[in-house]
């Protein structure tokens, strides 16, 4: 594979036979379309404002190499995790989203939602594609999740029996993302 890679891929084979797993599921690895990941990437080298600092990117391969080094790891299962930072992003990430589930059979079928209109029903499109997995980054989408245009949003995938991966904290800038310790239960 690539250098090091063959040592992490020989360590986590390692801790799984010691561990007795067969194989893996990641719950949190990014794929999106090139030009958002491009973007994503060139984000964390320059040291953006919601990170602070340069956060090197360890696996910055092509979609179809990184696929290939979860296998190698032993992931039988992972997602997509994509997130829009504004409006009118979502839908079209679903649908790439979809597009790289129904060619890449083992990666969860992902979706993500942002406050606007319309939202509700983009994920009820994307339930019915069959979406597993859903993400909300409201760190990077600048928002609360109290915010009204999500009340259907949150509603449907309660009444759905899903869960939602929602990234969200203190850091590293505690003045734009509300307190978790805050959300209603």
């Amino acid at each position: 594979m690539y250098g090091r890679s063959v040592n992490e891929i020989d360590q986590v084979a390692q801790f799984r036979q010691r561990h007795g797993i067969d194989e893996l599921i990641d719950v949190h690895t990014h794929f999106m379309p090139k030009n958002v990941m491009d973007k994503v990437w060139e984000y964390f080298d320059t040291a953006g404002p919601l990170v602070g600092r340069t956060w090197p990117i360890t696996y910055r391969h092509t979609e179809e190499e990184r696929v290939e080094r979860l296998r190698a790891f032993g992931v039988r299962y992972f997602t997509s995790m994509l997130y829009p930072h504004r409006p009118e992003m979502a839908a079209w990430l679903n649908s790439w989203s979809a597009d790289f589930a129904s060619r890449t059979p083992d990666c969860l079928h992902t979706a993500t939602f942002y406050p606007e209109p319309g939202a509700a029903s983009y994920v009820a499109e994307a339930i019915s594609s069959g979406a597993v997995v859903f993400k909300s980054h409201i760190q990077v989408g600048d928002y609360t999740p109290l915010d009204p245009q999500l009340k259907d949003v949150w509603g449907l995938l309660e009444d759905e029996g899903y869960r939602s991966s929602c990234t969200a904290g203190r850091g590293p800038l505690p003045e734009r993302t509300p307190d978790p310790s805050r959300w209603p239960n």
